[in-house]
């Protein structure tokens, strides 16, 4: 009779020992062919079993349409075991997909138990478990019959999942939340222990909330560090992040708003945030986004110097708030559209004024920032049609964000500045304690 595809539900992928004075009918491989019940069973043997298996084929009256026999070409050889092995289970998920698959790794040498359970292990699917058949052990160290269990391995799925997270480390080193917190949420999807879900769980929407920061979607994120103080077991620099968020949500309105800022407690951390961002993107060998990252925080500085400090807003400027000297830097049409100042422009303004702390600081970096501004202008996104090189990040790049760091420094010393602890987000620490089993 054929079997068809439909019809096989349960596989059971069966290591065979060697023959012994026992009868097969009182045996572990025949004890687990009846507990199971397969549509289909793969006997694991080696040439000497072939005989015994014959005798289990017999016994629990598999056709030909409902067993296969893998010979082993040397059952003392784990890596060899373990490939064909491997193999075999590759082959039975591509016919049989949908059917679940149990794999009995009792009997055989030490070297087929070993590999056989390695297999299972590796193959990555939740439909693929392990089982061994227990018992009161007696003479030789085999099981008594009247006394077995034919008892699952028990969480070989948290086991597999952890395997997982530990390859998620790549993604998370190159800060890509989005593939750590995908594949985090396949894994809590997957049949684990609740344990271990309320374990990845926190991670997971840490993911999702430093990459709603990373694209700046900072309520998102907000809300998502919010809920995290739920999670009895948090990480307390992640709380310690809430204050930045909600100052860069300041930051983020108050351009939009046109709001004064000079209350804010420190306006100037939106700049560092872009510092770090760009460096993120550096690390993933994006140096065109880099690059636009380092620009927008020389710009923004300027901005929010000349606006928290004079008054001055370079989308619209009012002639009447600048040094006399520096009146005829400002672009636009007097009689039509607002006034506006650009990066360079908007610096030049800034350092005319008397007093003003970052004056020096932009005299003795003129020279660097042109350098940068150059290599900036060239990018695909910003005005010209080539890639930043990793060369030109680590040259001019790399130059351009030190310098806005020692701006943000001179701010601080000359007390016009109480910065907010910031630090750059979490890469593959997040799965400390969860991936390697602690």
């Amino acid at each position: 009779m054929t079997v068809r595809n439909q019809d096989v539900q349960r596989i059971l992928v069966l290591n065979v020992g060697l023959p012994s004075q026992q009868g097969p009918e009182t045996r572990s491989e025949m004890y687990a062919i009846q507990r199971t019940q397969p549509h289909h069973v793969v006997f694991v043997c080696s040439e000497a079993s072939r005989a015994l298996v014959r005798e289990y084929v017999r016994l629990a009256n598999l056709g030909p349409e409902r067993h296969e026999v893998l010979t082993l070409e040397d059952p003392d050889d784990l890596v060899l075991v373990y490939e064909q092995v491997s193999a075999a289970l590759h082959r039975l998920q591509s016919r049989w997909p949908e059917a679940s698959v149990v794999v009995d790794y009792t009997a055989g040498t030490k070297s087929m138990s070993c590999a056989t359970a390695m297999a299972a292990v590796d193959c990555e699917d939740d439909k693929v478990t392990l089982r061994l058949v227990r018992g009161q052990r007696g003479e030789g160290s085999t099981v008594v019959p009247g006394t077995e269990t034919h008892r699952p391995v028990q969480r070989i799925h948290d086991l597999r999942a952890r395997r997982r997270l530990a390859s998620l480390r790549a993604a998370l080193a190159r800060y890509d939340y989005v593939a750590a917190g995908a594949g985090i949420e396949e894994i809590i999807d997957s049949d684990i222990s609740s344990q271990l879900a309320e374990r990845c769980r926190p991670i997971r929407d840490l993911c999702r909330a430093f990459d709603a920061w990373d694209r700046w979607e900072l309520q998102t994120a907000r809300q998502l560090f919010t809920a995290y103080r739920s999670y009895p077991a948090g990480r307390q620099p992640a709380f310690e992040r809430l204050a930045v968020l909600a100052q860069l949500t300041v930051v983020a309105e108050a351009a939009r708003d046109g709001a004064d800022l000079a209350a804010a407690r420190d306006p100037y951390v939106a700049v560092e945030d872009l510092l770090l961002n760009a460096e993120r993107r550096a690390t993933q060998g994006r140096y065109d986004d880099a690059v636009a990252r380092v620009y927008r925080a020389l710009e923004l500085l300027a901005q929010l110097r000349l606006r928290i400090a004079y008054g001055v807003d370079t989308a619209d400027v009012d002639p009447g708030k600048l040094p006399e000297q520096a009146r005829g830097r400002i672009d636009g049409d007097p009689e039509g559209e607002p006034r506006k100042l650009g990066l360079w422009r908007a610096w030049e303004v800034l350092a005319a004024y008397p007093h003003e702390p970052l004056a020096a600081w932009f005299a003795e970096s003129r020279d660097r920032l042109w350098d940068f501004l150059a290599v900036r202008n060239q990018s695909i996104l910003a005005h010209g049609v080539t890639a930043v090189s990793r060369r030109e990040w680590e040259g001019k790049g790399q130059a351009a964000l030190d310098l806005c760091r020692v701006a943000l420094r001179r701010l601080s010393e000359a007390k016009v500045r109480k910065p907010l602890r910031h630090m750059q987000f979490p890469r593959d620490e997040l799965l400390d304690g969860v991936s390697d089993g602690a």
